[in-house]
This record gives C-alpha cells, structure tokens and sequence, in this order.
C-alpha cells in the first residue's frame, strides 16, 4: 500500500509542477549546487588550519660516532646522545590574514551558489517560455488549420467555374501544410524544454501547468534598474569577493615579509660527564628580495581583480541597456500588430456581412489567413518579449 502512495504520489509530481514548484525542486537537487556545499565545508576546515602554528619538529640523534670504536661512548666530550624540540613561531600576523581569505573564500562560494540558483532559475522559466509560447502557437495553428478545411470543398467546386479558384485552392493547400510544418516545430519546442528542464533540475516534467507572469521591466527607469543589478547580480558579487581575496593577498605579501622565528632546545646526555641543556634561536635574512617580489605580484593580481570588478560591472550595465532598448522596440512593433488586428477584424466584420449580398467568399477567408497571420507574429514577438525580460531578471539576480 505504501509503495502505491508513492508511486501515485510521484505521478503527481511529474504531472502537476508550477513554475515556482519547479525551480524550488531544480536548487534542492542540483548536483552542481551540492558540490559548492562539500566545498564550502572544505575551505571552512581550512579557515582553521591556516590559523594554526607550524606543528614542533621533535629530534633524537647520537653524535661522534668513533670509526675504530664506534660503540664505544666516552673517548671525546663531543660523544652524546640527545632529544631536542624545534618550534616555528610566527612574528607576524601573516596566519590570521591567510585565514580572513579563507572567510572571503566562503563568501565567493555563497556568491557562486546564488550565481547557480538564479541561472537555475532563468533556465527553468526560459524552459516555461517557451513552452507555452509553443502551445499558444498550437492554439492559433489548429484553429485555422480546423477553418482551413472547410473551404476545401467549396473551392474544389468553384474551380469549375471560377478559374481564379483554383490558384486559391493550390495556395490555401500550400498555406495548410506550412502550417502543419509549424505545428510539428511548435510540437518540438515543447519536448525541448521538457528536455531543458530535466537537463537543468534533474526533474522529468509531463505538462507545464502556469506560465511566466510578465512584469513591466520596460516602464521602470534605466537608473533604477542599474542601480538594482549593481545591488543584486551575483556575477558582480563574485567578483566583488574576488577583488577582496586579492587586496587581502597584499596584506598577506606584506605580513610574510616578516620572517618566522625557530627556537630549539634540547637535552644532551653523556656517560662520564656531565649531561647539558642546549637551546637555539634560527631567524632567517631576507637578502635576495624574494619576499618584495611577491608583494609587487599580489599588487598585479589585485589590479586585475579590480579591473575585472569594473569589467563586469559595465558588461552588466550595457546588457542591461542594451535589453531596454530592444524590450521597447518590441513593444513598439506588438503595439502595430495590434492596430493590424483590429483593422484586419473590421475588415473580416465587413467581407461577412457582405457574403449575404454576393460577396467574396474567397476574400473572406483570405483575411482570415491575414488574421492568424498577425497572430503569429504577435506570438513570436510576445516570445522575444518574455525572453528579453528573463534576461533583464537573470541581470536583477532573481530566483
């Protein structure tokens, strides 16, 4: 029984997903999102490690080993056996700057998981789309392909009296199969995004149950959205992270120019005399300029980061632009299909009222072609619409 609860339960999650459903489901089981999480949780332990001090370095030996009697312990005051204990100790704060990285580290994942979540995102609604743009064409083409066939056989039999007939007749043939073309490519498009959406959220959908609300991204301020995806897009917040990894690798440059400080004792035992105590301090000269050197580095990689910064950030502004401008052409252009159809309506009111007094049948399904025509087109302009605004979200950082 509880294995028909499942099965049943599972055939509504493949039958019923909404759009936020379905992008709720693509973020919990992205493997790409799991895999950020295990790394998270690596450079976290390293944060720690990178705080701690070298371990101590434990030495046992024997010295003055004699080649004529080599056992022999008490020929030389030299001879003694020994255990000594070495320890590095840091004179700089060079191990508390490289575990601030790590923690800049862990913020360059988050930014890379909400990076991965909106692209998830994107690509679930472009999936949604398209989709439903699909069935929407479906909707206009089988509606006239249904109307297409009834003038069939009245054409059939006009052709024998009007020779004008038969060239329509060969045309409305032609027009029908062009768009049982467009059905079939309309039919694809709906099994690529369920293709796209499996791809993206490990998720296998049958139907798609809602559609995209569109939002009226062209009427808000170019300023005001600027300002939002310098506030939100993940891309820039990655590389606002990556350009602080770097300027703390400066510090971590300048903290190792300090060298580390190596203390050693030990305790020296002889046969026949007296046991010692011996204790050491090792400290490094920095002569051959090494250590300048991989400041003036860390000052190149920062500068690149910094100029990386500001690459995105234009490369995000100018998309931005660039996606307005064509958002209100495509307004612009919808809004004259729209006066087209209502003309081509008022055309089509009149050729009907006219049949009842000897008009033109013919010219009466002609502007009906003109209709589904201009629907199609509305269609795919609505498509390039919605897409263009997905894009303007994906640059907004929503999820």
């Amino acid at each position: 029984m509880n294995k028909l609860y499942m099965i049943l339960g599972l055939s509504c999650l493949l039958n019923a997903q909404t759009l936020q459903e379905t992008i709720d489901y693509s973020i919990a089981h992205n493997y790409q999102l799991q895999i950020l999480e295990e790394e998270r949780a690596i450079v976290e332990e390293q944060k720690s490690i990178e705080g701690l001090w070298d371990d101590p370095v434990l030495q046992m030996g024997i010295n003055d080993l004699q080649s004529d009697k080599p056992f022999s312990r008490n020929i030389e005051a030299m001879q003694n056996q020994f255990v000594a204990l070495s320890q590095t100790i840091p004179l700089s704060k060079k191990l508390e700057v490289a575990s601030q990285i790590e923690s800049e580290k862990i913020n360059l994942i988050e930014e890379q998981k909400e990076a991965l979540k909106v692209n998830i995102a994107f690509g679930i609604r472009e999936a949604f789309i398209k989709a439903n743009n699909a069935k929407h064409t479906l909707e206009i083409l089988d509606a006239y392909i249904d109307f297409l066939n009834k003038p069939m056989e009245l054409l059939i039999h006009l052709s024998a009296v009007q020779r004008d007939s038969v060239d329509k007749y060969i045309k409305t043939q032609l027009l029908q199969k062009s768009y049982q073309l467009q059905r079939q490519n309309a039919l694809q498009s709906i099994e690529i995004a369920k293709e796209q959406i499996e791809r993206i959220g490990n998720l296998k959908i049958d139907f798609f149950t809602d559609s995209v609300l569109e939002q009226n991204l062209h009427e808000n301020s170019l300023d005001a959205l600027v300002e939002k995806v310098l506030e939100r897009n993940p891309q820039l917040g990655i590389a606002n992270v990556l350009k602080e990894v770097a300027s703390q690798g400066i510090d971590l440059a300048r903290e190792k120019e300090q060298a580390d400080l190596k203390v050693t004792g030990g305790y020296y035992q002889r046969f026949d005399r007296n046991d010692y105590v011996s204790f050491s301090v090792a400290y490094p000269l920095f002569v051959r300029g090494k250590q300048e050197k991989q400041r003036v580095q860390a000052l190149r990689r920062a500068n690149i980061q910094n100029l990386s910064y500001e690459k995105t950030k234009v490369e995000l502004e100018q998309a931005l632009k660039i996606a307005l401008h064509e958002l209100k052409a495509l307004h612009k252009e919808l809004a004259i299909l729209e006066e087209s159809r209502l003309k081509i309506l008022k055309l089509i009111e009149n050729a009907k009222s006219e049949l009842s007094i000897g008009g033109s049948l013919i010219r009466y399904y002609e502007l009906f072609s003109k209709k589904t025509e201009n629907a199609l087109a509305s269609n795919k302009k609505n498509l390039a619409v919605l897409l263009i605004k997905n894009q303007i979200r994906q640059l907004l950082g929503e999820i």
